[in-house]
């Protein structure tokens, strides 16, 4: 029961809407069936890209080390993370949805929080769909648009670490562990006779 109280507090919001549902169920049957096909219809549509991204985190978390992560995107990467972060969002494709869950990794493995909003700021840049933008508005608009997206990011990233914090992001330190204390040397009693008492040195 206790389980069950604390979960709804984390997800308060899956309550929030479920009430939704069956008041809509009561008092507008129609508007609720509908809205319950469109919800199932966006869930299949997703449901592959999710899968597809838990299991590129699960890879990224085995073969893609802390150190590695600390060293090109930690707090002491300065410049070249943020534009190691910019350059990642341009690359990256699907919903945000599907997105997040790499990024909450890459904090966990210690990434500067600067570097993951740097991610987000870039991820509306889409590099194979800027020749099509190019024809369709002009390479004026485009170049102006995606250099203010780039741009931004280096924006975005100091003003929420100075927001939230540096630290905000980074793992809790683990507790250092006492060392046991050794115990003391047992005193052996020597039991033999006078003449053998020297083998009990």
């Amino acid at each position: 029961m206790k389980q069950l109280i604390k979960w709804s507090r984390a997800n308060w919001l899956v309550w929030v809407i479920v009430i939704a549902y069956l008041l809509l169920a009561v008092t507008r049957t129609h508007v609720a069936s509908t809205a319950a096909l469109v919800a199932l219809t966006t869930f299949r549509d997703l449901i592959v890209t999710l899968v597809v991204v838990f299991l590129i985190v699960g890879l990224f978390q085995v073969w893609v080390s802390e150190d590695f992560i600390v060293r090109h995107l930690g707090q002491d990467s300065g410049l070249k993370g943020l534009a190691l972060g910019a350059g990642i969002g341009t690359v990256i494709h699907g919903p945000l949805v599907g997105v997040f869950p790499l990024l909450k990794t890459l904090l966990g493995k210690g990434a500067r929080l600067g570097v993951v909003i740097a991610i987000v700021s870039t991820w509306a840049i889409k590099l194979p769909m800027i020749p099509l933008e190019i024809r369709l508005f002009g390479w004026k608009f485009t170049l102006l648009r995606e250099g203010l997206l780039f741009a931004s990011a280096f924006i975005m990233a100091p003003v929420m670490e100075l927001a939230l914090g540096k630290d905000w992001a980074l793992p809790k330190a683990v507790d250092a562990v006492e060392p046991l204390a050794t115990a003391p040397a047992a005193t052996v009693q020597c039991t033999e006779p006078p003449e053998a008492a020297g083998d009990c040195a």
